[in-house]
């Protein structure tokens, strides 16, 4: 990774700028030498050993001596550097999947590790309020006594977001409308649960791709395709390297690409459209079963599996469905790779993935035919979570220091090597 040193700024703009590309590089790997980061970075011994020092006073890295020493080896072997240890003051965020049954919460640490889960089931009922609570009880749950080393929090929502401000516009599975959830959940995390956490609010495919970007399968790719839901069909769409936001930033609405104008009746109003046509009510109104379960999945993978006339037929008819919308991606976006995030079709797809390529082809114009790989995603179940976590981590990997000193009331002009400015 070559980082480029900004250019007419002065010495403090250029420290900041090599801090957070410091401590990014080290939240991506997990760990590193020394040397690693000096070849990465492209820095001076020197100016990379006052870097890690500043952030680790800031309590932000450790660095170790490796503890596997190959006997006779000439010369000092280089220090690992590694986030700074939950368990000794190291620095997390929470994470939030909102979705039509379930609430999932998991505690993150710098580089990516998953610390703790806490999972409740959710009714329709309840409404955003009702989630505020979820996430407020599942906060104190996860962070116990050590709240004041979480960096903030973030939650991901099946449907359209105002990002500056946190208001989900639409969630149609959810039942939600012009929902100022950021709001919301900082209030009751404040009054019910004594936690003033920064709170961020975003798509949950965006989040999937986000994390599959970072982490995942489209690591190294500029063109992806992202795909989540059971009920509902998120998309998040990477183009040339860029995210695709739109003018309002609800770009990757493909669940509503139209497929068929005389088919189902779709949640935003429209008829025929592909989550309409491709996803668990689709399924359940063939083989006959409650869309609303919570078992659907297993439901129609243990019907697909027993075989039979109507299986086989709901087989190809929504195959043919799905292969349909994914045509229409293909065509329009000329995608490397269409993952598959948790929801329906990952689940699906070992069943099914023999019945919709054919399609797929057929469809696809004849330049791109064979072109594209469709596959589960690379981080399975856990990629929008681990999107939340790195929109949550997004300020401070920004600006260390700038957010620690907003964040805990650290002094970031005083943090130099050799003074201590951690956190207690």
């Amino acid at each position: 990774m070559l980082v480029a040193t900004p250019r007419g700024r002065g010495q403090d703009d250029v420290r900041r700028h090599n801090l957070a590309a410091l401590l990014g590089l080290v939240h991506r790997w997990g760990a590193a030498t020394r040397a690693d980061v000096t070849r990465s970075l492209q820095l001076n011994r020197s100016t990379v050993g006052d870097l890690v020092g500043v952030l680790v006073d800031a309590g932000l890295l450790v660095e170790e001596r490796p503890a596997d020493l190959t006997p006779g080896r000439v010369g000092r072997p280089s220090l690992h550097v590694r986030p700074r240890p939950v368990a000794t003051g190291g620095t997390s965020v929470l994470a939030v999947q909102v979705d039509v049954h379930d609430l999932q919460v998991v505690r993150v640490g710098l580089g990516g590790t998953v610390l703790a889960r806490w999972s409740s089931p959710t009714s329709p009922t309840a409404g955003p309020e009702g989630v505020a609570e979820l996430v407020s009880d599942a906060a104190r749950r996860l962070c116990g006594q050590d709240a004041q080393h979480v960096a903030g929090i973030a939650l991901a929502v099946p449907g359209t977001v105002h990002a500056a401000t946190g208001v989900v516009a639409s969630a149609p599975h959810l039942g939600w409308r012009e929902v100022p959830l950021r709001d919301l959940v900082a209030g009751v995390l404040a009054t019910r649960g004594g936690l003033a956490l920064p709170v961020q609010v975003a798509n949950d495919a965006d989040l999937g791709l986000l994390a599959e970007q970072r982490r995942g399968a489209a690591v190294d790719h500029t063109d992806v395709v992202y795909l989540t839901g059971t009920h509902g069909l998120g998309g998040g769409v990477l183009t040339g390297g860029h995210p695709l936001t739109g003018h309002r930033g609800f770009g990757g609405e493909v669940g509503h690409i139209g497929v068929d104008p005389a088919g189902r009746a779709c949640h935003c109003g429209s008829r025929g459209c592909w989550e309409a046509q491709a996803m668990a009510g689709a399924w359940a109104e063939l083989f006959d079963l409650d869309p609303g379960a919570r078992d659907v999945v297993q439901q129609v993978l243990a019907r697909l599996r027993a075989g039979g006339v109507v299986s086989r037929r709901t087989r190809d008819k929504l195959s043919r469905s799905f292969a349909g919308g994914l045509a229409s991606l293909v065509n329009v976006f000329d995608p490397q790779v269409v993952l598959l995030g948790d929801g329906l079709w990952r689940e699906l797809w070992p069943e099914v993935a023999g019945d919709v390529l054919p399609w797929l082809e057929r469809f696809t114009t004849p330049v791109l035919r064979s072109r594209v790989e469709v596959h589960p995603a690379g981080l399975g179940p856990d990629s929008t979570l681990l999107g939340a976590a790195e929109l949550a981590f997004a300020p401070l990997l920004a600006d260390p220091l700038g957010t620690l000193a907003e964040r805990w009331g650290l002094r970031a002009d005083l943090v130099v090597p050799g003074e201590r400015g951690a956190r207690s």
